[in-house]
């Protein structure tokens, strides 16, 4: 049976022990004794205060009720109830086995105390039933649904003249997780001047700091998300022991949280698979344990992820409607995506403009939306933006046909009542006197009368008051007309080009014969196929040698060259690559040009140093001249080279009498004065006498070029020369005889 205790008028202030009071409080004690010895585990409430006052818990639950209040004693002082505070702490049975509790703290003054001590004198001296530590009864009461509990705590305090005496503090009330508690603090008696306090006080949840250790109920499998190319998965690690965990995947959305499946059942670890086409920002986990009403714990690993972002755009429609003359717009999408709607003007298949910086709505995912004084017309789309990007757009008609291109134009008020109009343009709003799209002579009167006729079209009205229009009106009325100035020009033209060619008549024949004679020439040379190996010393020998090549390829010679075939040797190598080159360039009934300069005679020497030597010379990994050596030299010391190998340098940079006697066995022509002898090697003995003349009017521009690069060329300083490696590096491509040649054609 549960003790009520009220207290009405006449009940003693300071609550005197009565011997049916102390009856009374045993009777408390012995009620609440049973339970306590039958659960060893149930935790003790305590009470303490500060220095000076002294408390006592006389009953630790019991049920309470508020008397009247009575009138304030003539001499003693009443305690003072002046503040109340709560926080939130740990009652645990165990070291992980806790419940959240509540702790209360109650600052305590006085009242009745003179200032100047009289009256507390006074009444020392006129009864003696004073004492000197009077005592009062405090309840604190806590309630929550469905619960109630109330704890009756005895003050003692000394007869001060300070109106502050310290503060008590109660351990504790327990709350629910998430839960709400109501506390309530009354003096018993209750007097007139002592004010009843009341406060309440929120219980933590499970994202409380101390939560996930302490609290059994809060205790969830650790949760890590892995994103792949096909599929997310879910680890579900750190399992409790004994316990049991349910599963739910959802959607968060502001409508209510979709649920994608139904809640799965984890008893252990486990490896949850989730379709990447479901993952979205608002996709999150809720996990709880299997238990009743238990606190739940959410996820939402997504809500930062860009490719979920994006998936969620993709999966979103914006779709338009038009009801009742009034344009309205709904975007379904998976997730709440943050972003505006922005109605624009189509003027072409894949331009569409801002209207109005007004006219913008924020976005509401799956509601129908609607822009006041906005009507529908064809020309009409509607964007959807975030972050400064459109992400979606729809228009009213998809088919975009150029006849239905229509001027925008913007109609203000302005100062006197005077109407301003400004034009769309490239995005822009712009003074129809400035607009390039319009006659600058048009009348502001033709526009208002077209506008009251209704040629014009108005799209939207501001409904705030001010008197801003759109319009949308035919484009062919108003546009300029552009075609009869490009007739004139073109006609001046062509007349221009006509005279021209009459005045000129001999210098046209002459370069139609030009024509002429360069088509043959090229015919001559075409498809000739020439591999061009050279020793690159420097920079500037190899811009030198690229102008000779390209000077070659526009004369439809088909070149190989190792400068720019470098990618393709890199991939099969120098002496792959070389034999490939050789093979195809004799196989069509080509040449093999040798362009000696410095380096490819101080290669050669040391070609022929080792040969003489009878041991492998070695590969240099920044010179495929050297490789190519290996490649020519079987077919020059065999006497093979006559029919298939010409021999070049450049005479300002090397002479023909430094070039070794055994490359003479075949012509050797020095550039550029030998040029035309060498386009005529290459083009064979059958060469017309027109080709010949186009032949050497090639050769002299091209000769031009080419003194223009050796003089690059000989202001550079050499870096071909360095010191020859020992033969103890050898490389993997090398010459023993001619018969151990891997290009040597048989």
């Amino acid at each position: 049976m549960i003790p009520v205790m009220t207290y009405r008028k006449g009940t003693l202030p300071s609550f005197q022990r009565t011997p049916e009071m102390q009856i009374l409080v045993l009777v408390l004690i012995l009620a609440h004794l049973p339970s306590t010895c039958l659960l060893p585990g149930t935790l003790v409430d305590s009470v303490s205060c500060t220095q000076g006052l002294g408390c006592r818990l006389l009953v630790g639950d019991g049920l309470c009720t508020q008397g009247d209040a009575v009138p304030m004693p003539e001499q003693d002082p009443v305690l003072e109830l002046i503040k109340i505070k709560t926080r939130t702490t740990l009652r645990c049975r165990q070291e992980h086995d806790c419940i959240p509790c509540i702790q209360v703290m109650l600052h305590l003054g006085l009242l009745g105390a003179k200032q100047d001590g009289r009256s507390v004198k006074a009444g020392v001296q006129s009864g003696r039933h004073h004492i000197e530590f009077p005592r009062t009864h405090i309840w604190l009461s806590a309630q929550t649904y469905p619960s109630f509990r109330c704890v009756l705590v005895e003050v003692s305090f000394p007869r001060s003249h300070n109106s502050s005496l310290g503060s008590l503090q109660f351990d504790c009330f327990p709350v629910a997780l998430s839960g709400e508690l109501h506390i309530t603090a009354f003096t018993s008696p209750s007097y007139e001047s002592v004010p009843v306090l009341k406060h309440t006080h929120y219980g933590p949840n499970c994202n409380w700091r101390n939560a996930r250790d302490t609290i059994r109920l809060c205790q969830v499998p650790r949760l890590a998300v892995f994103t792949g190319a096909e599929e997310a998965v879910l680890q579900v690690w750190d399992f409790p022991v004994q316990q049991r965990f349910c599963l739910l995947l959802y959607l968060n959305q502001t409508r209510g949280p979709k649920e994608l499946d139904r809640p799965k059942r984890l008893t252990g670890p486990e490896n949850v698979s989730i379709p990447l086409s479901a993952v979205f920002p608002c996709l999150c986990l809720q996990i709880w344990p299997d238990a009743e009403d238990p606190p739940r714990t959410d996820l939402c690993p997504f809500a930062r992820d860009t490719e979920a972002l994006a998936r969620a755009w993709a999966e979103s429609h914006l779709q338009l409607r038009v009801s009742d003359g009034a344009l309205s717009l709904s975007l379904s999408a998976p997730c709440d995506l943050p972003g505006e709607l922005v109605p624009c003007w189509r003027t072409g298949l894949l331009a569409c403009y801002p209207l109005h910086t007004r006219l913008r709505l924020a976005l509401t995912p799956n509601e129908l939306q609607e822009f006041p004084g906005l009507r529908p017309h064809p020309n009409l789309c509607v964007q959807v933006r975030s972050n400064g990007s459109t992400h979606l757009q729809s228009c009213l008609q998809e088919d975009f046909p150029e006849s239905q291109q229509q001027l925008l134009l913007w109609e203000t008020d302005g100062p006197g009542g005077n109407l301003s109009f400004r034009v769309l343009e490239e995005g822009s709003w712009v003074p129809i006197a400035q607009a390039s799209s319009t006659r600058n002579r048009i009348l502001r009167e033709a526009l208002q009368n077209d506008m009251k006729s209704g040629a014009c079209v108005q799209v939207w009205g501001s409904e705030d008051g001010e008197t801003d229009v759109l319009w949308a009106c035919p484009r062919e009325k108003y546009c300029r007309t552009y075609w009869g100035l490009a007739w004139m020009v073109a006609l001046l033209g062509v007349f221009s080009i006509l005279l021209v060619l009459v005045l000129k008549k001999e210098t046209l024949k002459g370069w139609l014969r030009t024509l002429k004679e360069d088509y043959s020439s090229g015919g001559t040379l075409q498809g000739r196929p020439v591999l061009i190996l050279y020793s690159p010393d420097d920079g500037s020998f190899e811009r030198l040698v690229g102008i000779l090549a390209a000077a070659l390829a526009q004369l439809q010679v088909s070149v190989s060259l190792e400068l720019w075939r470098r990618v393709e040797l890199g991939a099969l190598g120098p002496m792959q690559w070389l034999h490939a080159q050789k093979h195809q360039v004799l196989e069509g009934g080509g040449a093999v040009v040798l362009l000696f300069s410095p380096g490819a005679v101080a290669g050669c020497a040391e070609w022929l140093g080792w040969e003489k030597k009878g041991t492998p010379p070695p590969a240099h990994p920044d010179s495929t001249f050297l490789a190519s050596l290996n490649c020519v030299m079987p077919d020059f010391l065999a006497g093979k080279a006559r029919d298939n190998y010409m021999v070049a340098c450049f005479e300002e940079l090397l002479p023909a009498t430094e070039i070794p006697g055994l490359f003479h066995s075949v012509p050797v022509y020095q550039l550029p004065s030998q040029l035309f002898s060498f386009l005529l090697a290459l083009a064979g003995p059958r060469v017309a006498h027109e080709q010949r003349s186009s032949l050497q009017r090639q050769a002299v521009w091209i000769g031009k070029s080419l003194e223009r690069a050796v003089e690059e060329c000989q202001l550079k300083k050499p870096s071909w020369q360095r010191a020859l490696l020992p033969p103890s590096q050898l490389g993997d491509v090398w010459v023993k005889g001619t018969s151990s040649c891997p290009c040597t054609e048989s």
